[in-house]
């Protein structure tokens, strides 16, 4: 049996520049369609969170105006998500888990892992001993931000000159809030030695493999990355 770990965040707001915050959570379809894949190819799958803490969705990732999709597409959407509600709810504490209880994890974005995962020792523990016993890791969007929770002081960080991308810049700025964020995905990870890579346009499908870390840029990007780390996981 294939378990994978997916490793959602409990923010639920978060501060801007402008002294204001944003209702944030997990991005509805990037949990949502790896979730759908996973089941599909029989993996067992556990929700953790910093804490235990109930993760929730982000708002603007339930509406056809933050996401692109038909009015219909949506109430599918937000019926898929309620249905996962008792999951992602009453999720384990990242805490109490170890690596080698998973053969994989799987992170998905919207905006809440820049308020807690980023900086979460636990969850820089997890994908520390994921990391070191050669599973995957794969992120999507501003998930890949998780990764900057594996610190040491006395090691370089793990992920540095890997290939990697997330949420871009120019997608921040298009969607009016790269002046309004304290810090990006791509600059921070950059800054941290990642050698980042973005797609030909943005909002297209991107996806990055470099060994056994797998990144996708974009909400795009959350199927054929789970596509890809199943195919990964499957003998």
């Amino acid at each position: 049996m294939t378990d994978i770990l997916i490793v959602l965040s409990a923010a639920t707001q978060m501060p801007l520049l402008d002294g204001s915050s944003r209702p944030v959570g997990f991005w509805p379809e990037e949990l949502v369609e790896p979730h759908r894949i996973f089941t599909r190819h029989g993996f067992t799958v556990t929700f953790a969170t910093p804490g235990g803490r109930p993760a929730a969705p982000e708002p603007a990732g339930l509406t056809p105006e933050g996401t692109g999709m038909t009015d219909a597409e949506c109430a599918e959407l937000r019926r898929t998500v309620e249905d996962l509600r008792p999951r992602y709810e009453a999720p384990e504490a990242l805490d109490r888990l170890t690596a080698d209880s998973f053969d994989a994890a799987f992170i998905p974005g919207g905006y809440a892992p820049l308020v807690d995962l980023w900086a979460d020792p636990a969850c820089g523990s997890l994908l520390t001993g994921l990391h070191r016993a050669g599973k995957p890791i794969a992120a999507v969007c501003h998930g890949p931000a998780a990764l900057l929770s594996c610190t040491s002081s006395t090691e370089p960080w793990p992920f540095a000159g890997r290939v990697m991308t997330a949420f871009s810049d120019d997608e921040e700025k298009e969607v009016g809030l790269l002046a309004e964020l304290p810090w990006t995905a791509q600059k921070a990870l950059t800054d941290r030695g990642a050698e980042f890579r973005t797609g030909s346009r943005p909002w297209d499908a991107h996806i990055v493999q470099d060994g056994t870390l797998l990144t996708g840029q974009n909400p795009a990007s959350a199927g054929p990355l789970g596509e890809q780390l199943t195919s990964l996981l499957q003998p």
